[in-house]
This record gives structure tokens, C-alpha cells and sequence, in this order.
């Protein structure tokens, strides 16, 4: 989670709010995540909030679908809006790449590792051209 906020910082896009969507079998690892990324937005002069929700079981695919189309809508016009799919289960990730392109977000971010090898290899530590943000409502 911590290294596509970071590459999106880089590209531009600062979160005043990162919402996670988290369920039982990952919550004690999410408690971890949420001050790196609250770190991460003040080196970007944000102040950035980390507001964790978690689903009642990993495949409550209903609530996640609402999680991603809640938050999407209740931004609203005037607030930019990313979903990234990079963490998380593969039906999670196609769930919220669904979610949002069918719901408007502004940016449907994905990180892109060339190699394994930078698998578990913090962003700042990843060379420049083994690593590609792409958000697809550029490219679809």
C-alpha cells in the first residue's frame, strides 16, 4: 500500500484522505500500514487522514463493491478521487477496478513491478525504469 501512494505523490496526485478497505484475515497487518501512509502524506505537505474499514469476511463481495461506489460517490464533484488496485486479493482488485471506471473515480491506479525482484523492495529503493504507474482511465 505504501509504495503506490508513494508513486502517485511523485506523479502529482497528494490524498487528503486514504480509506482502506481491509477484512479479518488482514487487519492486524493494516495497523502497521496506516501510520507509514499518514508519514507519507506529510512528507507531501498533506494532512493526510487513514480511516480503515474492514468488511465483515474477505468475500463479502457486496460490501466491497459498496465500499468502492460509497466512497467514490460521496466525494463528489470537486474532490479528486483514486482507486488503487494494487494491493489485495485478485477479486478485490477487479472489483475495484470495475468500481472505478463504472462509478467516475478520477484515477484507477495500478503499480507495476518489471521484475519480482523488487518484490517487498521499498519504492524510494525500486530504479526509476523497473517500476510504471499506470492509471487506466488514461488507457481505457
Amino acid at each position: 500500500m505504501t509504495n503506490p501512494l508513494l508513486a502517485a505523490c511523485e506523479d502529482g496526485y497528494v490524498p487528503d484522505s486514504v480509506q482502506i478497505l481491509s477484512n479479518p484475515t488482514v487487519e492486524d497487518d493494516i495497523s502497521s500500514v496506516v501510520p507509514l501512509l499518514e508519514t507519507i502524506g506529510e512528507e507531501y505537505d498533506a494532512d493526510t487522514t487513514v480511516d480503515v474499514h474492514t468488511v465483515s469476511e474477505e468475500t463479502a463481495f457486496t460490501e466491497i463493491v459498496d465500499f468502492f461506489r460509497e466512497g467514490i460517490e460521496d466525494a463528489g464533484a470537486n474532490e479528486q478521487v483514486a482507486v488503487d488496485i494494487t494491493p489485495g486479493r485478485k477479486y478485490m482488485s477487479a472489483i475495484a477496478f470495475q468500481a472505478g471506471v463504472r462509478y467516475g473515480a478520477d484515477h484507477v491506479f495500478y503499480l507495476l513491478l518489471d521484475s519480482s525482484e523488487f518484490y517487498g523492495q521499498l519504492f524510494p529503493d525500486i530504479p526509476r525504469p523497473a517500476v510504471d504507474l499506470i492509471d487506466f482511465t488514461e488507457v481505457v
